[in-house]
C-alpha cells in the first residue's frame, strides 16, 4: 500500500468537518504504534487518522483539523524537526505529543524547537508508554468527545 493511500485509508475513519467528534492525528511510521495509539483512542471516543509521512500530514491537515496530534520523533527518512514546520505553516493550535525512545534531552530539543515555531508542544512520551498513559494525557487536557444524548 502506497504512502498516499494509507492515508486515504486512514484518514476514513476520522470525521468529516460537519461532524462534532473531535479527533487524533497519529504521526507515526511504525503501524503497530499507530493501531495501538489510534485503538484507544477510538476507544475513548475519538475519531483518528493513522498519518505516516510528512507528505501524508500535510494533506490530511489540508482537510481537516485534530484536537490533538500524537507526533513520533522519527519518520523514517524525515523527522519531527521536518514535521513541525509544516504543523506552524498550518496554523495548527492544538497540543502536539512528541513521543520516541531516544534519550530525554533529545526529545526536550524537539520540544523547543516546537515552541520556537509557536506550537503548543506538551512533555514528551517516551517509548514504550503504557496506554493508560494515554487515556490520562487526554483527560488531563480537557479534550472530551461528546457524549450521546440519553434517550426517553
Amino acid at each position: 500500500m502506497t504512502e498516499m493511500s494509507v492515508a486515504a485509508a486512514s484518514a476514513e475513519r476520522a470525521p468529516t468537518a460537519h461532524q462534532s467528534q473531535p479527533y487524533c492525528f497519529v504521526v507515526d511510521d511504525d503501524a503497530g504504534i499507530c493501531r495501538a495509539l489510534s485503538f484507544t483512542l477510538r476507544k475513548l471516543g475519538f475519531g483518528t487518522a493513522d498519518i505516516p509521512s510528512p507528505a501524508a500530514l500535510e494533506q490530511a491537515l489540508a482537510e481537516h483539523s485534530p484536537a490533538l496530534i500524537f507526533l513520533d520523533l522519527g519518520l523514517g527518512q524525515a523527522g519531527a524537526l521536518d514535521v513541525l514546520p509544516i504543523l506552524a505553516r498550518h496554523g495548527y493550535a492544538g497540543p502536539v505529543q512528541l513521543m520516541s525512545g531516544r534519550s530525554q534531552s533529545v526529545l526536550d530539543e524537539v520540544v523547543a524547537a516546537g515552541e520556537e515555531q509557536g506550537l503548543r508542544m506538551l512533555p514528551a512520551l517516551v517509548k514504550p508508554f503504557r496506554m493508560g498513559v494515554v487515556k490520562e494525557l487526554v483527560a488531563g487536557l480537557g479534550i472530551v468527545p461528546p457524549v450521546a444524548e440519553p434517550t426517553a
